[in-house]
């Protein structure tokens, strides 16, 4: 049994920082003339120290995935896209945050 255990933790590895930006579905860049630079579309799939539920949670993550890109964050928007089909299936929403950055 411990050898089974020590097989499953290694393959798996250490839980870091960086595993977190996986709560991040994707990154575009925004059109021109828009009042943000990026579009961070932030899973609805809540995680350890990750609710897609809490505001700062997602702000937190879309400024992280950005963290190469965009030294300088700021959010100026989110949008709240509903998944849901109402009376078939039950499901968080899924989570569009806009950011601003001030080196872009």
């Amino acid at each position: 049994m411990f050898g089974s255990l020590l097989i499953v933790a290694i393959l798996t590895g250490p839980i870091e920082a960086r595993d977190m930006v996986r709560e991040v579905a994707g990154v575009e860049r925004a059109s021109p003339g828009k009042p943000y630079d990026y579009i961070v579309h932030v899973r609805n799939i809540p995680a350890i120290a990750y609710n897609p539920e809490v505001r700062e949670d997602r702000d937190r993550m879309a400024v992280k995935a950005l963290r190469g890109q965009c030294k300088a964050g700021r959010i100026v928007g989110e949008d709240k896209l509903d998944t849901e089909i109402w009376g078939i299936t039950s499901s968080y929403p899924d989570y569009v945050v806009l950011v601003k950055c001030r080196n872009a």
